[in-house]
């Protein structure tokens, strides 16, 4: 009877002792690719240590489920590292059976899932202030970058809402050209164990790039990696404010390494890099330039967004009508007028039309030179415009340039002759009427 009770009792621990013995196999195996793979080598060997006495404790023995023995030697590692990408993921679930008819149920829920991790809600807020929230940074969603910069293209200002983003793929890095020049180098990224080191520059966007249209980022305590990335690059350089927490303090790029018995080794083998910083983001987190609560950081971003979008759409308009209403206009000033209206133009702040009322607004009102220099200006955009010509002789007449007024009246004929203009008649009959009034041929 002693015998059968001490059997029963060894065949119930064979188990226990086996699924112990397996899990300290798989720490040790950890224990292993730590040392050729995480990124920080000394932390790697302190993890060790640490990992080595609770092996010998017999810690890890206790947990029979997968899944809390992920959790608990991950926790350890953290313990020492502090270094949240650092993971050991437990096995994936057998996958149940289901039959063809649950298909279509199954992948409109996936498709759901899916569409829920990317951007989220775009508005226009007062101020014409863009609205963009973006849960996650998905390679999938590289295009809808180019879509939402042409949706906001006359936008004065950005708010990005990064408060619920866990972090993801590069597509940081392609929407941080649309506000940056070509070939400018946004981070590096240190790899251990081939040490090389990569290069991440700006680049080519498909759309306009709006390379100082004010940017302003929000953020909470769970912000991170990639999310952390985007806004820690556009703050060193100056190009974003950010607002609300501090993130979460992830900047070293992993690794999945296989595991036994189906776990695995989320590992950051490698570390970003800033050339501005010279460092990271890794365990400070992103500190915002006006700290706030998460809760209250749209509300701070709406109020700065529309001060920021108010002096940058007015700013070149003030000082085009600083230089307007000098009593001479000179070559310099000719030059800074048609900088500022490049720059209102190629923000959509003007358009062809409304440079010739501008123009008209200052002749109706005697102001001639500023006239004059308004539609030379305009002309010199829209070299092929009847109109432009016609408005520019207008200025010069009233100036007393009748040779040169002429000149541009017939150009205005000429290129609304060829144009097919259906203001033809009207270029014909202003052309006639100032050579007869002037005696000119």
């Amino acid at each position: 009877m002693k015998r059968t009770k001490l059997l029963v009792v060894v065949f119930l621990m064979i188990p226990v002792l086996y699924y112990g013995q397996s899990n300290n196999e798989i720490v040790k195996e950890v224990q292993k690719l730590l040392l050729e793979n995480y990124i920080i080598l000394d932390k790697a060997k302190e993890t060790n240590i640490h990992l080595d006495k609770l092996i010998d404790e017999n810690y890890f023995r206790k947990f029979k489920n997968p899944r809390e023995f992920a959790k608990a030697l991950s926790k350890e590692i953290q313990k020492i590292t502090k270094d949240r990408h650092l993971n050991v993921a437990p096995p994936r679930p057998p996958r149940p059976q289901r039959t063809s008819s649950e298909f279509v149920e199954r992948h409109l829920r996936n498709m759901v899932q899916f569409r829920s991790r990317g951007f989220g809600e775009l508005n226009l807020f007062e101020g014409n202030v863009a609205y963009v929230n973006l849960i996650g940074f998905r390679r999938e969603d590289l295009s809808k970058v180019d879509d939402i910069m042409s949706l906001f293209s006359t936008a004065d200002a950005i708010i990005i809402d990064l408060r619920e983003n866990g972090g993801g793929s590069v597509l940081g890095e392609y929407w941080s050209s649309y506000f940056f020049k070509e070939g400018i180098h946004l981070n590096s990224r240190y790899t251990r164990v081939t040490n090389k080191t990569v290069d991440y520059l700006t680049e080519k966007v498909k759309g306009r790039k709006r390379l100082d249209m004010p940017i302003f980022i929000l953020t909470s305590s769970f912000s991170f990696s990639a999310a952390e990335a985007f806004a820690y690059d556009l703050q060193s350089r100056k190009r974003a404010t950010i607002i609300g927490e501090s993130t979460g303090g992830g900047a070293h790029p992993v690794n999945f390494i296989p595991l036994p018995k189906g776990f695995g080794l989320i590992v950051p083998d490698s570390e970003s890099l800033n050339p501005i910083t010279k460092t990271n983001w890794e365990g400070t987190g992103v500190i915002p330039d006006v700290k706030t609560s998460k809760e209250e950081a749209l509300n701070k971003g709406k109020e700065l967004a529309k001060i920021a979008a108010k002096k940058y759409r007015e700013t070149p308009f003030n000082t085009l009508k600083t230089i307007l209403d000098k009593k001479n206009i000179s070559i310099a000033d000719e030059n800074k007028i048609n900088e500022l209206f490049s720059l209102l133009l190629e923000r959509k702040h003007l358009e062809d039309f409304m440079i010739n009322n501008m123009g008209y607004s200052y002749l109706d009102t005697e102001s001639v030179i500023a006239a004059l220099a308004i539609f030379k200006s305009n002309l010199k955009f829209f070299p092929n415009s009847p109109n432009a010509h016609d408005s520019y002789a207008e200025a010069l007449a009233k100036n007393k340039q009748n040779k040169l007024a002429l000149k541009h009246y017939k150009k205005a004929v000429e290129l609304a002759k060829k144009n097919s203009d259906r203001s033809l008649n009207y270029f014909v009959e202003t052309l006639e009427k100032f050579k007869k009034e002037n005696n000119l041929d």
